[in-house]
């Protein structure tokens, strides 16, 4: 099936030549990556039952890694004094991650606290537990260009219901907060790693919540709102675009910083946990419109992995986002990206192609999202051949 594809580039086809010739490998064998981790979504944690089924699966498909949800929408599925419980869990005295680590370690599984830095609230939710951001801060919410998208009481009145409303990652206070919820979950629990989801704005039109644009303007003495206005009346004007481009820096070292004070935090907590980050796929589009810069992160050290969640079903989509990774970083740090794939959107089969083509790009390992698809179609990891 694998060479049926429409799409194999030239780059990746002279790689795949040169790692036959060197290791006699054929696409008739099962891959082998270094690393295999899987994401488990957090509705698998809330009963030992659910977390054993997973874990006896993650066994069978020879995963080395598991990325385990405590941060859903701003609530915890651990012991925390600082965030309120997840209304998940309807058992007050069940710790998911204390049960986890125990279980999964016995395994010689290792696993990472997967948390959602920047969504905290999602349109569908009824309401939210006592102590939730959305009561208690709600000036810490991003807003877009119009500021409209805004939760009220647990309300939507505009945005993305798949996406969800969002802290402000340019307001002073959200960083301070952040990391001393992420310092707690650390400090607490002897986790293998922290994983970084939604670790960037919602997308271009945000970073206008009123405090983060006061203090902007405080300390560069612009209005960001007059800026962008210039700038798309007159884009090729050398001095409006100077302007945006110095906004678009702010948005980016907002989220940079926030990474950096984690690395150094995990640096002093718990120095043995890797840290890794959950990106938007094509670097390009990542640093442009979502001021995610993770090629920058990498470079700087400030990660130890990083997960491109490259999801689309189409190979000729996968192959191109794999390209503009080979175009713009060396060798020395693709060797830090483990490849996220999704399971949810394609038959086992075609899964199955994609991480063949991960394997001969000699990336060290693979990241299956989720668990859920292997939970409800049980044949799926038979048929995408991925053994231990």
């Amino acid at each position: 099936m694998f060479f049926k594809s429409p799409y194999i580039s030239r780059k990746i086809l002279w790689i795949f030549l040169l790692f036959c010739l060197q290791t006699g490998t054929t696409l008739a064998g099962n891959p082998r990556f270094q690393y295999r981790y899987l994401w488990v979504v957090r509705n698998t944690l809330t009963s030992k039952a659910k977390i054993d089924q997973m874990l006896f699966i993650s066994q069978e498909a020879g995963i080395t890694d598991i990325l385990v949800q405590v941060r859903g929408r701003g609530d915890a599925l651990y012991e925390s004094l600082l965030v309120p419980t997840s209304p998940l869990l309807k058992n007050a005295t069940f710790d998911p991650l204390a049960y986890v680590l125990q279980e999964a370690h016995r395994r010689s599984i290792r696993v990472h606290a997967w948390v959602n830095v920047y969504v905290v609230w999602s349109p569908n939710q009824q309401t939210a537990p006592l102590g939730h951001l959305i009561y208690e801060h709600p000036e810490w919410f991003d807003q877009d260009y119009s500021r409209q998208d805004l939760p009220e009481n647990g309300r939507q009145i505009t945005g993305d219901p798949d996406e969800g409303y969002y802290l402000s990652p340019n307001h002073p206070a959200v960083s301070p907060y952040l990391l001393s919820v992420f310092r707690e979950l650390a400090a607490r629990y002897p986790i293998d790693g922290l994983h970084l989801d939604y670790v960037r704005y919602k997308g271009a039109p945000y970073g206008y919540n009123p405090d983060a644009l006061a203090q902007y303007k405080l300390n560069t003495g612009k209005d960001p709102r007059k800026v962008v206005l210039n700038f798309r009346k007159m884009p090729d004007n050398p001095v409006y675009r100077s302007e945006k481009n110095k906004w678009d820096d702010s948005r980016r070292k907002a989220v940079t910083q926030l990474v950096s004070s984690i690395h150094d935090m995990l640096q002093e907590v718990r120095p043995q946990c890797a840290l890794s980050v959950a990106v938007k796929p094509d670097l390009i589009q990542a640093r442009e419109k979502f001021y995610q810069e993770w090629d920058v992160w990498l470079a700087a050290g400030y990660v130890d992995w990083v997960i491109p969640m490259n999801y689309s079903s189409n190979l000729h989509e996968y192959a191109r986002v794999i390209d503009v990774i080979y175009d713009n970083l060396p060798e020395k740090y693709r060797k830090r990206i483990i490849m996220g794939l999704a399971l949810y959107n394609q038959k086992a089969p075609e899964a199955g192609d994609k991480i063949k083509y991960t394997l001969i790009t000699r990336f060290p390992g693979i990241s299956l999202f989720s668990y859920n698809t292997l939970q409800e179609h049980p044949f799926y990891l038979r048929d995408l051949g991925l053994n231990p």
